[in-house]
């Protein structure tokens, strides 16, 4: 059985996961600190650690954005004052 990717995608759940922890503000700090223009090179994600976006993630990807981002400072052990750094500068979307 051949299965056909969506997009270079496995499923389309795998890439409506990935494109919630592009909306984390945990994801768009990171490319913020690098991105100075409109382009957005492969560089500019050089500071964004990969994920693993299957069911047996660490993450539980259905929670809302705001929920994902919680996970992801706790994983990353950021501190209170990173946390409310990260807060105040990338708005929610």
């Amino acid at each position: 059985m051949v299965i056909m990717k969506e997009g270079g995608f496995e499923s389309k759940e795998e890439c409506e996961t990935i494109i919630s922890y592009m909306k984390t503000k945990f994801f768009r700090y990171l490319v913020f600190i690098v991105k100075k223009t409109q382009d957005a090179p492969r560089d500019v994600y050089r500071f964004v650690p990969m994920q693993d976006f299957t069911s047996s993630s660490d993450i539980d990807w259905s929670k809302s954005v705001a929920e994902i981002d919680q996970q992801l400072y706790a994983k990353y052990s950021l501190t209170p004052e990173e946390i409310s750094f990260i807060e105040s500068m990338i708005k929610p979307m």
